[in-house]
């Protein structure tokens, strides 16, 4: 999973680099940032659910074959 939070964070951290580097408002930026952070704790979550999902199936896969 680390991995995967480091390539999330990656991509968030190109598109703040991109925010940063051509939006010269600077209210304007502020938002962008601040959607970008909604953008990378979202996705992250999305990750973890799914992670957590995969291993509570796998467990109960393997608990009903040991039945």
């Amino acid at each position: 999973m680390f991995a995967v939070d480091q390539f999330i964070d990656t991509v968030q951290n190109g598109k703040k680099y991109f925010v940063s580097s051509f939006v010269t408002d600077e209210t304007v930026r502020k938002s962008l940032n601040a959607f970008v952070d909604a953008q990378t704790e979202f996705t992250k979550q999305i990750v973890k659910t799914n992670n957590d999902m995969i291993s509570y199936f796998a467990d109960q896969s393997l608990k009903y074959k040991a039945k």
